[in-house]
């Protein structure tokens, strides 16, 4: 496996000597993978932002201690994944996930935001472009990425979070995972023991959407045909519309949610394709008056032919993150 890039040795040299020019250089090529890797741990797009930006500060001042012997790009790993740790343990974030709690009441209007709390982000597809295939082809798979494993991962606390990383999708060994968190091999093994035992309580299967399914749910979501989309949902499907802290279960109750609170008369919808953590997804756009405004970001995960959730992520500022445009004209 390629652990280096080009000129990285020249790089380095010229870098310890106080070349911030060579340093930007020998750092950028990991920005996006490091910013992947926050983001897996944090859950959230600022945050994996701040990380990696802390990140090369930290490398920046402490090059000197890089002996050379190893990856560079683990010792940057290392960094941001010590960086995560310390900040998780002083801030005792929480990040909300799309289910939280129990279904609710499609009879009801769901109340706005209370929580201080973030909620999980969907990833931009554009975080992942001109990474791999080498050296990050084995930890920037789809699967590793799709935002079903990112619920799943949300579930474990942070030391089985970091170790389940390193040892299973970075392919790193007990050892090396070891000498990098400051943990014996037994300590390691125990949490990724631990780690996958709670995995496998969560579903995290996923299946590739057919083009021709996509297109029926996007005419009937912009059509406002109801009963043709709730027909493309499976049976126990869920719709979930963070921040707003509430989700559905059902064909049944979906469709109520669904009449109760987005197909209401005078209001029209455009949805513009895009991608979310390596699968479909959409903008919203609510169209009044003369434009469509950007609403949030719509993600439809499928299993099997059959639509299994849906998120809504109801956030304008969201959109642009995906490079859509915040308004469209009729």
């Amino acid at each position: 496996m390629i652990t280096s890039t080009p000129n990285e040795p020249e790089y380095l040299i010229s870098a310890r000597a106080g070349n911030s020019d060579a340093f930007t250089a020998l750092v950028e090529p990991y920005r996006k993978p490091l910013l992947v890797h926050c983001y897996r741990m944090s859950g959230s797009l600022d945050d994996a932002e701040d990380l990696v930006q802390e990140t090369f500060i930290r490398a920046w001042s402490k090059l000197n201690s890089f002996d050379g012997q190893g990856s560079f790009r683990n010792w940057l790993y290392v960094i941001a994944t010590r960086l995560w740790l310390d900040e998780f343990r002083k801030r005792k974030k929480q990040i909300l996930l799309p289910l939280d709690g129990d279904p609710a009441d499609p009879d009801s209007p769901p109340l706005p935001p209370t929580s201080p709390a973030s909620w999980l982000d969907p990833l931009p597809d554009s975080w992942l472009s001109g990474i791999g295939p080498s050296p990050e082809f084995s930890y920037e798979r789809r699967e590793t990425i799709s935002l079903a494993f990112m619920v799943a991962l949300q579930k474990l606390n942070a030391r089985q979070r970091v170790v389940l990383l390193m040892r299973e999708v970075f392919n790193w060994s007990a050892d090396d995972a070891a000498d990098a968190l400051g943990l014996t091999v037994d300590s390691i093994n125990n949490l990724l023991y631990r780690a996958r035992k709670n995995l496998e309580a969560s579903s995290y299967e996923e299946t590739s959407a057919l083009k021709q399914n996509l297109d029926q749910f996007v005419h009937a979501w912009e059509s406002g045909d109801v009963h043709s989309l709730i027909k493309l949902l499976h049976e126990k499907a869920t719709f979930a519309m963070p921040p707003l802290g509430v989700w559905y279960e059902g064909r049944e109750s979906i469709q109520r949610a669904l009449q109760n609170f987005v197909f209401m008369p005078n209001i029209k919808w455009k949805l513009i394709p895009t991608s979310a953590n390596g699968n479909p997804a959409f903008g919203i756009y609510r169209g009044e008056g003369e434009n469509y405004q950007a609403f949030g970001l719509l993600m439809p995960i499928f299993a099997e032919d059959k639509v299994g959730e849906v998120t809504a992520f109801l956030s304008p500022q969201l959109v642009t993150r995906f490079g859509l445009p915040t308004t469209l004209s009729f």
